[in-house]
């Protein structure tokens, strides 16, 4: 099939890499999000998903809108038989999908109809998950509410943080986004409509939600940790400045102090009381500084007893 390729994100790269090179459907264009300011030095650039298609040598779109005025004389030049949608970032309009012969299919990270939205791997991990995966969608006008055509289970494992999980969950995906084009090309594969009253949904991930309540349990604060690990990372404040938690591990050493206490253990760095059991730092990025291992921390900060860990400055 001809298609246009919609996305954003490094999760649509793996997709479009592989659709590329397949020999049974024929990128016919890239829709992309505008270059905008991104990294620590708010460099202007383009997304992951346009750098690649431009390196492939792919005829790349970046419109600001998708409006018929904006995008109808894209829509009506190129010849294609359905659009693609993966981590876009944008709602396609209804007078869009109502274009390509065989519509739009969008690969979503997570098994429809739980975690609908913009951040369903993060919340997944957030809320302990055992299980998530991907699913292929024959998209309508409403947010990840189109019918079901594919999905492919994948375990969540204690490690994972959303960088990995994603990374696998993309790999996953562009190979059963292309078995879903192949099965749609032959008509071998219905939509089938999602249960509504199992819908959840997984709304994105605003950088407050990252400040750590050490007062949960410390399986909570360690999901917290993995789920914002890299973006935007879990935080707390530590003699009045913030500080990053990268990784970190929950133990059975139970608590001796009040939540948020540090307990010094040495070269090996140190524990922090929780609501349970105590939690054991493994990284660490403090204000104006580069990552480092809680050791590094703890020798450098010179701990002191009962030195906690706060939510606030």
């Amino acid at each position: 099939m001809r298609l246009i390729f919609f996305g954003s994100d490094s999760f649509a790269v793996p997709s479009l890499e592989r659709l590329d090179a397949c020999a049974g459907h024929s990128v016919e264009a890239v829709v992309g999000r505008p270059d905008a300011p991104a990294g620590r030095g708010l460099r202007t650039g383009p997304t992951p998903l346009v750098q690649k298609a431009r390196e492939l040598s792919l005829e790349v779109i970046q419109p600001e809108r998708l409006d018929r005025a904006t995008f109808s004389a894209t829509a009506d030049t190129v010849q294609w038989d359905a659009g693609v949608v993966v981590a876009y970032g944008a709602l396609i309009p209804r007078w869009l999908l109502d274009v390509p012969a065989r519509g739009f299919v969008n690969l979503h990270p997570s098994l429809l109809p739980r975690y609908r939205g913009a951040a369903p791997v993060e919340r997944a991990l957030m809320n302990g998950a055992s299980i998530t995966g991907v699913t292929t969608i024959m998209m309508n006008e409403r947010l990840d509410a189109g019918g079901i055509l594919m999905h492919e289970e994948e375990p969540i494992y204690e490690d994972d943080t959303t960088g990995k999980l994603k990374e696998r969950l993309a790999a996953i995906g562009a190979r059963v986004l292309e078995k879903t084009l192949d099965a749609l090309e032959a008509d071998g594969v219905e939509p089938v409509p999602q249960e509504e009253d199992k819908a959840t949904y997984a709304p994105s991930v605003a950088s407050v939600e990252g400040n750590i309540d050490w007062s949960l349990p410390a399986e909570s604060v360690d999901r917290l940790v993995r789920a914002l690990n890299p973006s935007p990372g879990a935080f707390t404040y530590f003699r009045g400045k913030r500080a990053k938690i990268w990784s970190a591990r929950p133990t059975e050493v139970p608590p001796e102090d009040r939540p948020g206490t540090l307990m010094n253990m040495g070269k090996e760095g140190f524990l922090v009381n929780t609501g349970t059991d105590c939690v054991q730092v493994v990284t660490i990025q403090p204000e104006g500084k580069s990552r480092m291992s809680a050791g590094e921390f703890s020798r450098g900060s010179r701990l002191l007893i009962g030195e906690r860990f706060t939510s606030e400055p």
